[in-house]
């Protein structure tokens, strides 16, 4: 199935096609960054409810952003803070961010990285490792975060 259309320096991804990782148990689809264009990674995530959420952490190699298109999520920078549709969280390479699902009802989200390669490989480590309703395993999150650049900062 063709899931990218590239019309001069357009490129179309439909929902449902083009390629997926398991996040958390979810399926994150991936909506650029795969192929072309390199230079950020776009995904759309479903973060299941009471998803206790990634340990706070920070990356070296990418920017991270998270726009909430439905649902809550509870966002941690500097402070705990409650994110809902049309929010956007923003983590510049360095920042200590997290995030987590209390509520009762899934969220969906769109969340961009810069650039593409290193974020991307780093999901799609992280999401594998990521159970949902079960807490991440601190040593383990550790050596994986450890690999791609990034730090467990609680």
């Amino acid at each position: 199935m063709l899931w990218l259309v590239q019309r001069g320096m357009t490129f179309l991804t439909r929902p449902g096609e083009g390629p997926s990782f398991p996040y958390a148990g979810q399926p994150m689809h991936v909506l650029a960054g795969m192929t072309e264009p390199a230079g950020f990674a776009a995904m759309e995530i479903t973060v299941p409810a009471y998803f206790a959420g990634p340990i706070p952490h920070s990356h070296d190699d990418f920017d991270e952003a998270i726009y909430v298109l439905d649902g809550q999520l509870r966002v941690i920078g500097d402070q705990a803070l409650e994110a809902g549709p049309g929010a956007m969280f923003t983590a510049p390479r360095g920042h200590r961010h997290g995030f987590s699902n209390p509520h009762d009802a899934a969220a969906r989200v769109l969340g961009i990285w810069v650039p593409a390669a290193p974020a991307l490989a780093f999901m799609q480590d992280i999401g594998a490792a990521l159970v949902p309703g079960v807490p991440p395993d601190p040593a383990q999150m550790r050596k994986l975060y450890a690999r791609h650049a990034s730090r467990i900062l609680p």
